[in-house]
């Protein structure tokens, strides 16, 4: 398969300023409320930790950061050392819990991510967030929710229910995406029981679930910027998904970036030494994307270091 030609070009000399750049970042002091609920009616399957730099409350940009696993495991504890990272970066950044399979099967999980980012923005002033600078992150399933999030948050099937979310005000769109290595089209996918038992039934029995959980359906000309973070030899989320997602954005006239991570994986990847391969360590983990992340986020949502606007 071609590389993309807008593919994000992470020149040594660049890579090695950013990397040096976060690692002075993550020295500073950051804070964490654990546990916080957005909906009451799920226990602790809706809570978010919120990470933040230490320190007055001033408005800063944000991020929704979603973790992976199938839809149907993990925890938002995977996506820790990222939000502290993110934190120390000078972001504020909600990690969150969500419903998973069986309980969490489409829409619910996206229903608890809008409720998610509608209660962020109700409760921006106690986090030191700016409302209308916020940007979802997600890696592998939490990709392709972050993704949805980003073109599907007003699609009327997917409404939020939750107290969180009063106002549709509260749960527009994010102004930037970050999808790691996230199911972007669903009906691509392979007919596997962990697709099936998410959307809730095969591609021939329910193809209109499928068109509706398929992020790649719903881009629009106002969708927002997009970076695309994939490594080129993921066996289980093709870098075919991210590429077709980026070409519907591109052919609506969005702004979208790509890293294709070389020789990268969906859990196995260069280590940051680039002499060894970790497991588990995300493309999102790499310093390439690690770089590139934070380029992007600057780029859209605005520069965390020493911002108070």
């Amino acid at each position: 398969m071609q590389k993309p030609t807008n593919a994000l070009p992470v020149y040594p000399a660049v890579l090695a300023v950013w990397t040096a750049v976060l690692s002075a970042c993550t020295a500073t002091d950051v804070a964490v409320d654990t546990g916080v609920s957005y909906d009451d009616r799920y226990g602790a399957a809706t809570v978010m930790d919120v990470w933040r730099p230490a320190g007055p409350l001033t408005p800063r940009p944000a991020i929704l950061m979603i973790h992976g696993g199938g839809w149907r495991s993990l925890t938002r504890d995977t996506m820790s050392e990222d939000a502290k990272r993110l934190a120390g970066a000078g972001y504020v950044v909600a990690n969150v819990e969500y419903r998973l399979v069986p309980d969490g099967a489409f829409p619910n999980d996206v229903q608890d991510c809008l409720c998610a980012l509608a209660y962020l923005r109700a409760h921006a002033s106690e986090y030191g967030v700016d409302p209308a600078r916020i940007a979802s992150f997600g890696y592998s399933a939490g990709g392709h929710l972050a993704s949805f999030v980003g073109v599907g948050a007003r699609v009327p099937e997917v409404a939020p229910d939750c107290a969180a979310a009063s106002s549709p005000a509260l749960y527009v769109p994010p102004i930037a995406v970050v999808a790691g290595a996230g199911p972007e089209d669903l009906r691509t996918e392979p007919q596997v029981d962990t697709i099936i038992e998410y959307v809730g039934g095969t591609l021939e029995d329910v193809p209109a679930r499928y068109d509706l959980a398929s992020p790649i359906t719903h881009v629009a000309p106002d969708s927002p910027p997009y970076l695309f973070v994939q490594g080129e030899d993921d066996w289980f989320v093709d870098r075919a998904q991210a590429i077709a997602m980026q070409g519907a954005l591109d052919d609506a006239g969005v702004e979208t970036r790509m890293l294709l991570v070389p020789g990268g994986g969906h859990l196995w990847n260069r280590g940051a030494d680039g002499d060894r391969w970790e497991i588990p360590l995300t493309s999102t983990d790499t310093p390439e994307a690690q770089a590139a992340i934070v380029d992007f986020l600057d780029h859209t949502i605005g520069h965390a270091i020493g911002d108070a606007r």
